[in-house]
């Protein structure tokens, strides 16, 4: 009963700008993130259910943004865009629920025997997953969905890399099971906010090409969709393994 007064609200409303409702959204997660791993050298704040009182504000983002599609689907000429507009939405409730963990795993992981040397190189990786995070949400066009598409594989498989190197059993590392664990847990939430990164990267790449005149030259043309190159991708993993502090 409850959702269903506020859908009623909500459609007696004007509609919302998606585009900057999104935008907000995406700076409140960035931000986020970036707090969860600023707090790792200082004392754990969720005794208080800090990190799921910031999840929230971005569910609530979410749950607005995507009831306002689901409303606008509905009508008799529906956006095209506005699928893409809900799965944006979706991919950062998602990349939020990652900033939640890592706010509360990772600092238990530096305190834990042998977690602060990691947890560098975790926080470097991180660093760049934001970049690419942040990249994404300010693509417009279809080259830079390509290249961030690019960046993001090349951070997959650096993040497996580099989890190769400091996990136990693998790389040789050794260290205490818990410490494995927490490490496991962090590796694991970064690489899904990556991931999510390109499912938005994706919907920027497949939003319908802006129409031209059929004489206008070819700096006119939209550009056209190519796949990843392996070079680019090789490269991008090499300058973040060289750079990292393991």
């Amino acid at each position: 009963m409850g959702d269903r007064l506020r859908l009623r609200a909500l459609a007696d409303r004007p509609p919302v700008r998606l585009d900057r409702s999104l935008a907000r959204m995406g700076r409140l997660v960035v931000d986020l993130h970036r707090e969860a791993v600023a707090s790792w050298p200082r004392l754990p704040l969720d005794e208080d259910g800090y990190w799921d009182r910031r999840d929230d504000a971005v569910d609530r983002e979410a749950w607005y943004l995507q009831r306002s599609v689901a409303l606008r689907l509905s009508g008799d000429r529906p956006d095209p865009d506005l699928l893409g507009a809900w799965t944006v939405a979706r991919s950062l409730e998602r990349i939020a629920d990652h900033a939640v963990v890592l706010g509360t795993v990772g600092p238990r992981l530096v305190e834990l025997p042998t977690g602060a040397g990691p947890s560098v190189s975790l926080g470097q990786f991180h660093t760049l997953a934001m970049e690419h995070l942040e990249g994404v949400l300010n693509a417009t066009d279809a080259e830079a969905a390509n290249g961030l598409l690019d960046t993001g594989a090349a951070l997959i498989e650096s993040g497996r890399s580099l989890a190769d190197r400091l996990l136990p059993g693998v790389g040789g590392a050794s260290m205490p099971p818990a410490t494995a664990a927490a490490l496991a847990r962090v590796f694991e939430s970064i690489g899904r906010t990556i991931a999510y990164g390109q499912d938005i990267a994706q919907v920027v790449l497949d939003r319908p090409a802006p129409q031209t005149h059929p004489d206008a030259t070819a700096g006119d043309r939209p550009v056209r969709a190519r796949p990843a190159g392996p070079e680019r991708t090789a490269g991008a993993r090499e300058r973040f393994l060289a750079s990292v502090v393991t």
